[in-house]
């Protein structure tokens, strides 16, 4: 399991979700970390999925 380098948190288990865009290569959300660590992440188009792009609340705690 991946952790975040800076604090170990769980990568995962994303904290806060602060952008999401649909590009020609899928998914990229910015999110950022339980300790501030902001963090890229791309997830490829997969055949037959329907993806959507939007906010999600941030996580309790």
């Amino acid at each position: 399991m991946e952790e975040c380098p800076r604090c170990g948190w769980p990568q995962t288990e994303v904290y806060e979700v602060l952008s999401r865009h649909l590009t020609s290569e899928g998914v990229v959300s910015y999110t950022r970390c339980a300790c501030g660590e902001m963090q890229v992440r791309v997830q490829p188009y997969t055949p037959g999925a329907v993806v959507t792009a939007g906010h999600e609340p941030p996580a309790p705690g």
